[in-house]
């Protein structure tokens, strides 16, 4: 009996001490993670750089659809029923600006653009995207 509860305490440590996904977060690059789970849906960057599933602070919220290439992550979202349009420069160095008034944090690489350069960029830089729903689907959320 006391061999059990060793072993079961031994294994719990393991686990805990584990930095695992268990939500099908997507990595996207440069410290930028989408988590696919319903109930966040948003693109995040980790506190701690060294554990990045263990807390997050989010960039942008309520995304629709995604699409990543070395450089750019290109994201969709709406924000009071309007379309909102963001291209995250890979490239470029994340300086901290501060948040907005929905606590989302304002980084200097994260921009709000139109839709025409939003579809210049996503055809240059050849960006294919992916819906939410897609991603939920591989994650088994539908």
């Amino acid at each position: 009996m006391k061999t059990i509860k060793l072993l079961t305490f031994f294994l719990l440590t393991i686990l805990i001490s584990c930095n695992l996904n268990f939500y099908g977060d997507i990595d996207l690059g440069a410290d930028f993670y989408y988590m696919v789970e319903p109930a966040f849906n948003s693109i995040v960057t980790p506190v701690d750089k060294k554990k990045p599933y263990n807390a997050s602070t989010f960039i942008i919220r309520e995304v629709e659809t995604i699409g990543v290439n070395n450089d750019k992550i290109l994201v969709t979202s709406i924000v009071n029923d309007t379309l909102k349009y963001w291209v995250i420069d890979k490239t470029k160095e994340s300086k901290e600006l501060g948040y907005d008034k929905k606590s989302n944090l304002r980084l200097s690489n994260v921009t709000q653009i139109d839709s025409i350069g939003y579809a210049k960029i996503q055809k240059e830089e050849n960006i294919i995207m992916k819906t939410k729903s897609d991603y939920r689907k591989k994650s088994h959320y539908e």
